[in-house]
């Protein structure tokens, strides 16, 4: 999943001065924020690379958590009732949106901030390419942890290695599951490849209560990098939701990709697709959350009969390149 945050360099930037590292006792501040009540146990669902302007139409939809930079009258602006994950991650082996001091002080100053739900701490890291990310995940999920107690450490993870990336080296909360069924040289959609990954976070040490589904809702008809996936059809992404809901009933939030197009990645996506925003409207407002009964681990989902027969993976397109709007 690819991101690129112009906002988070300059407030990276706007920051640095005013880091003070770990050491300090935490002094966040609530300016700006409202009194809001969230039920504890309702699945949130998020759409990734929404423009501003977009939100309210997506909120009429179901969404009400909104992935943003850590900016304080851009958290404020959210629709009402609505959270915000933060993206101060990198992508794979990439570099952070954040230098490890400006993400401490901004942990803090957001800390008691009610409409803050976690932050998005890394995108498809690959431990097999650059085995340092597990400890620089680790270091800011602690961070979170110790000034924050209650936001999330969010990570989206793919079909890569997963077992060095796992709870208890990271000290992540929840992650993301980003398996895309719908490819463009079949007509159905092997969704076995949901099953496939959940199988493989299970193996990792991953309990499903920390998985979070990524829901395919682009295709690359019209983008100008690869052409791997196709945009589900109705029937599809029901079939799509179906399988994740049989797997992770009551997660604590899911993942649209995309709403937006990415030129590179994405294109056409959700935005382009009315029935498909009425089908995840259908899904957002009758979508249960987690419950306290839910068991912390599951066993690995058995492969079961699919539409197509799977073909060789290509490279898995990245949904989090938010555009800004």
């Amino acid at each position: 999943m690819m991101r690129s945050h112009l906002a988070v360099v300059a407030a990276a930037a706007a920051l640095a001065g005013a880091a003070t590292g770990y050491l300090l006792s935490p002094s966040p501040s609530t300016a700006g924020t409202e009194t809001v009540s969230f039920a504890p146990v309702r699945t949130r669902h998020v759409a990734l690379n929404m423009p501003a302007g977009d939100r309210a139409k997506a909120a009429a939809l179901g969404y009400d958590l909104f992935d943003v930079d850590p900016d304080a009258d851009e958290i404020a602006s959210l629709p009402k009732g609505a959270q915000a994950l933060l993206w101060v991650g990198n992508t794979t082996c990439g570099g952070f949106g954040m230098t490890e001091e400006a993400f401490a002080d901004a942990v803090r100053r957001l800390a008691r901030n009610p409409r803050v739900y976690g932050w998005y701490l890394s995108d498809e890291p690959n431990p097999a390419e650059c085995p340092d990310i597990v400890a620089q995940i680790r270091r800011r999920a602690d961070v979170i942890h110790r000034y924050a107690p209650g936001q999330k450490a969010f990570a989206s993870l793919t079909d890569w290695t997963m077992t060095p990336l796992k709870p208890s080296a990271t000290h992540l909360d929840l992650i993301g599951l980003d398996p895309y069924p719908c490819r463009t040289e079949a007509r159905g959609c092997d969704l076995r490849a949901i099953d496939r990954m959940v199988g493989q976070a299970v193996k990792a040490g991953f309990p499903k209560s920390m998985m979070v589904p990524v829901f395919q809702t682009f295709g690359q008809s019209c983008n100008k990098g690869d052409k791997n996936w196709r945009l589900p059809t109705a029937s599809q992404l029901r079939a799509i939701l179906g399988r994740w809901n049989e797997l992770l009933p009551r997660p604590a939030f899911d993942i649209s990709y995309s709403w937006g197009r990415q030129s590179e990645w994405a294109c056409p996506t959700l935005a382009d697709a009315p029935a498909l925003q009425a089908i995840m409207k259908e899904h957002n407002n009758r979508r249960l959350g987690p419950a306290p009964s839910d068991p912390d681990q599951g066993t690995p989902p058995k492969d079961t009969p699919s539409q197509e027969t799977p073909s060789k993976p290509a490279e898995t397109p990245s949904p989090c390149t938010t555009i800004k709007g």
